[in-house]
């Protein structure tokens, strides 16, 4: 998927969850591959797939909130920020979540919030922002790219 390969992803992404329908990545990456082709009621379902198999986790949870947010539904993406607060309220929730979801809501400067935030608390998957098709509409940000320079990515 980072590659552009994206029939090739989801090729695999569709094998992992024939062998595995438990495993959520498989899910999510078929999902995301399916948004990006404009198939998004078959990304929706595959995300929430995703969401439904690993309860309690906000990984998948935000990227379907990010997934709401890019295909219009945007009160469904409220919503599921709504319920990461209030999960951060009994656990842990990653800042990185919540930037996906504020990315996808097109909301920039919150985005770049919580990915600062991430970066200040070492928060585990900070190191892979550059990368990220997760986070593509904020790369010409200039505070995107300052914080990639902060993290010695740029």
């Amino acid at each position: 998927m980072r590659a552009g390969r994206e029939d090739e992803a989801l090729t695999l992404a569709l094998g992992i969850t024939e062998s595995d329908p438990g495993l959520a990545r498989g899910h999510s990456l078929a999902g995301w591959v399916y948004i990006h082709k404009q198939r998004t009621a078959e990304g929706l379902a595959a995300l929430e797939r995703a969401v439904a198999v690993t309860p309690g986790s906000t990984l998948f949870l935000a990227q379907l909130g990010e997934a709401y947010a890019m295909t219009g539904s945007i009160d469904k993406a409220r919503n599921v920020l709504d319920r990461m607060h209030e999960m951060s309220r009994q656990q842990y929730v990653a800042p990185y979540h919540f930037a996906y979801v504020h990315a996808g809501l097109g909301e920039s400067d919150a985005a770049i919030d919580w990915l600062e935030r991430a970066y200040a608390e070492r928060s585990g998957a900070i190191y892979g922002i550059k990368g990220s098709f997760l986070f593509r509409n904020l790369r010409s940000h200039p505070r995107f790219a300052a914080l990639l320079q902060r993290m010695n990515l740029a």
